[in-house]
């Protein structure tokens, strides 16, 4: 009986994960925290972790993505092909605005065309909300409660030994090193530059737990000495599908006292 409802809720998860795919930190309209990940060495997670976990009692700002779109090989292929430059002009002000500007047949490519060299990429603006992450430490092992604005955090653990990061559906996965160098991130119009640290990509099912989950986590370091924290997921957790993403912002000199 559990075995054919999970069968009957795996259709469900398989469209939130196509649907995940595209706000799950990686793809051209989304908000950017992947790159190339590497397996890294225990000595090598060692010595690194420190400075990306946030402290007992840490304050976070909860980040909001907002959609950015570049013109750049947009106006140059109209350009080319005798566009209306002042039309260009206005389709900027809209793309500065965050809004997608609209095809017009007198730029004088192609609407296919239009759109594949439109870059729609998604950058990091304060919510203006503030949350204290409760964390907890066991031994070896770090877990993340359930704070006011970071439920999908709840029940996550970090193992301080091996890097290996568990999830509430009982599955886990192995951290990545990850490292985009400011040149990198300039040549790609990346808007969250510079970044180096780890990220685990966690996927799995089991039919007798009805559990499943397809997700994406990243501790982070940025160019200006703050650490990003951001978990994206899809999932079944006993026969209840939900999707959820959470970015948050935090640096270690900002524990404040309970």
């Amino acid at each position: 009986m559990g075995s054919r409802h999970f069968r009957r809720i795996l259709p469900a998860l398989s469209l939130c994960c196509l649907l995940g795919g595209l706000t799950a930190w990686s793809g051209a309209a989304t908000f950017q925290t992947t790159g190339q990940g590497v397996p890294t060495s225990v000595n090598d997670w060692r010595s690194k972790l420190g400075p990306l976990l946030p402290q007992t009692g840490q304050l976070a700002q909860i980040m909001e993505t907002r959609a950015k779109f570049s013109m750049t090989e947009v106006r140059r292929r109209v350009l080319d092909a005798g566009g209306d430059p002042r039309l260009l002009d206005q389709m900027q002000v809209s793309a500065e605005r965050g809004v997608a500007p609209l095809y017009d047949k007198r730029v004088k490519i192609s609407e296919n065309d239009f759109r594949r060299y439109l870059v729609i990429q998604q950058e990091l603006q304060v919510s203006g909300k503030v949350v204290r992450l409760s964390i907890s430490r066991s031994g070896n092992r770090l877990t993340f409660g359930d704070a006011g604005g970071t439920a999908l955090l709840r029940g996550i653990s970090l193992d301080l030994e091996t890097g290996d990061l568990r999830f509430p559906e009982g599955f886990s996965a192995k951290p990545e090193a990850l490292n985009i160098s400011a040149i990198q991130a300039a040549s790609a119009e990346d808007p969250l530059g510079k970044r180096s640290g780890y990220v685990w990509n966690v996927r799995g099912s089991n039919p007798f737990t009805l559990n499943a989950l397809n997700g994406h986590f990243a501790l982070l370091s940025l160019g200006d000495g703050s650490v990003l924290v951001s978990y994206n997921r899809n999932g079944i957790l006993n026969g209840t599908v939900s999707t959820g993403t959470l970015i948050l912002n935090f640096n270690r000199d900002t524990a404040a006292p309970r």
